[in-house]
């Protein structure tokens, strides 16, 4: 290639350069905005006026401290401690939450139960083979009860459930009681042998005769003959 040649290349080369920057130049003028599409002015934010209350506000004298009642009591005073006091037990509202009282069973021809290994739980009543007899017509004398004669004092209340305990032990009174599933106490004529056992003890001075249970003529004949607690102390 001629050197005349050459120079044409290099001189047609650098027009295109430049004329590719000319258009790149003139691209970027024609996406310029001309000017600013905000107002700077209108960005700035305006001071607001002062309200028109303020002055009157500040002419208002704050409030003033709540008056104290009594500045002196800074707690509650002291109550003096009272100590409890024991009261009796009111009675019951009704006859609802009372334990029903044992029921009697007649006995019929003497067809009962026999209640081995029994053993005294008061002057009138023992417990065998899980059931709990109340002898009926009877009243047993309480084991802290005290009896007098003659102006002498004795506990007659343990003599009547010892002599009991001694005259029942090892033998088998026949009873009439409910079935044993329904083992709960109730009031029932006993015998050993042909001796009633209620009879027995309110004869011999070592129980009462509740009214009506056929034994009030047996306490007669004890109270009479001094028989029992009715009698001097063994």
């Amino acid at each position: 290639m001629t050197p005349a040649r050459k120079m044409l290349v290099h001189a047609g080369a650098a027009l295109g350069i430049g004329a590719v920057a000319l258009t790149i130049m003139a691209a970027k003028s024609a996406h310029r905005p001309s000017q600013p599409i905000f107002d700077p002015v209108s960005t700035q934010v305006r001071a607001l006026p002062p309200p028109r209350h303020q002055g009157a506000a500040a002419a208002v004298a704050p409030p003033s401290p709540a008056r104290p009642i009594s500045p002196e009591v800074v707690a509650p005073p002291e109550i003096a401690r009272l100590e409890l006091e024991r009261i009796e037990a009111r009675p019951p509202l009704g006859d609802l939450g009372l334990a029903p009282p044992p029921k009697r069973i007649e006995p019929d021809d003497w067809e009962g139960t026999l209640l081995y290994r029994p053993v005294v739980t008061s002057s009138a009543s023992f417990e065998a083979m899980g059931y709990t007899i109340l002898l009926s017509g009877t009243k047993a004398i309480g084991s802290d009860q005290d009896c007098e004669f003659e102006g002498i004092s004795w506990r007659c209340g343990e003599r009547a459930m010892l002599a009991f305990r001694y005259w029942l032990r090892g033998r088998a009174p026949l009873c009439q009681v409910l079935p044993p599933a329904e083992r709960q106490p109730v009031a029932a004529a006993c015998r050993l042998g042909k001796q009633d056992v209620g009879a027995w003890l309110v004869s011999n001075g070592w129980a009462h005769a509740l009214p009506g249970g056929g034994y009030e003529k047996a306490e007669e004949v004890a109270r009479k003959a001094g028989m029992g607690m009715f009698g001097p102390p063994d």
